[in-house]
């Protein structure tokens, strides 16, 4: 079977959010990839759903920027995403206290 495309791994997160663990949260995140496959998708959690739109959002709480290829390994389990954001691969701004729920909604 081949490897997932990073918009497919993107357009399937409604698909993996645990609504559970994210009551009562609102945030959007912004992913910008790069590079082959890349593109920008912005994620918005709102009244315990998780929604994809393409496209930037300029009122993202945070943002995730990475090569369509790394965001792909490590969705994959191949590179691991603390190791990504240490050596550059990953780079993460805006509210980090969103990005870590972020993390453990799609775990």
């Amino acid at each position: 079977m081949s490897e997932p495309t990073a918009k497919e791994l993107i357009e399937g997160m409604p698909q993996k959010f645990q609504s559970d663990l994210a009551i009562g949260e609102e945030c959007k995140v912004q992913i910008s990839l790069s590079g082959e496959g890349g593109g920008d998708w912005c994620v918005s959690i709102m009244d315990s759903k998780c929604t994809v739109t393409t496209g930037v959002n300029p009122d993202a709480d945070a943002i995730m920027k990475a090569s369509a290829t790394d965001y792909i390994a490590i969705n994959t389990g191949k590179l691991g995403g603390m190791q990504a954001v240490l050596t550059g691969k990953m780079k993460l701004s805006g509210n980090q206290g969103v990005l870590m729920k972020f993390q453990k909604w799609f775990a």
